[in-house]
């Protein structure tokens, strides 16, 4: 089922910890806690403000708390009929050796009650303009080859397949966006 609601991509506010930690728990609830690519390592945080400090910290290179990491900005997707939280994006600044071939500039997930709802191609969309604030007129988005629900939303979104890599023996594959004028 295809919807087009109007959704809106903001960046997180204290305000809304509460909601991201049920975010959180929908994926461990849903069997997919040790994944949540896009935001940041939220299933490794119990608490909110230990996650809020550690996705501040990233917004900055100098305070990037991991060496040899770049910096990274996370906003929420929400649907504006109703503000629910619908997904995560994260958006980095500039890719690293890493992040050339494993990672890419966006990472994303779709809390898992609200998928197969064309959100994801939405949020790569969307994500493309606050991308493009950051100067970035390429866009590099990896899936993993059997994840074929990523795979459609990146294309569907004018990702256009490089390759496939071998990660932790499985096929990663590459899409590069390139943003509109």
């Amino acid at each position: 089922m295809k919807t087009k609601e109007k959704l809106v991509l903001v960046k997180p506010r204290k305000k809304d910890a509460a909601e991201i930690m049920q975010f959180r728990q929908e994926f461990i609830d849903n069997g997919e806690g040790d994944s949540m690519p896009g935001a940041n390592k939220l299933n490794q945080f119990d608490k909110f403000e230990d996650w809020w400090k550690y996705i501040k910290a990233f917004e900055k290179q100098k305070t990037v708390p991991i060496k040899g990491f770049v910096p990274s900005f996370e906003y929420l997707l929400r649907r504006k009929s109703d503000g629910k939280l619908l997904g995560m994006l994260q958006i980095r600044a500039r890719l690293n050796e890493n992040l050339f071939f494993y990672g890419g500039n966006f990472g994303g997930c779709i809390r898992p009650s609200e998928r197969s709802k064309g959100y994801s191609t939405q949020m790569i969309s969307m994500g493309m303009r606050k991308a493009k604030r950051l100067g970035l007129k390429k866009i590099l988005i990896t899936c993993l080859k059997t994840n074929l629900a990523s795979a459609k939303s990146i294309k569907k979104a004018g990702g256009v397949l490089e390759d496939e890599l071998v990660y932790n023996n499985d096929k990663m594959q590459r899409y590069w966006l390139r943003r509109k004028k």
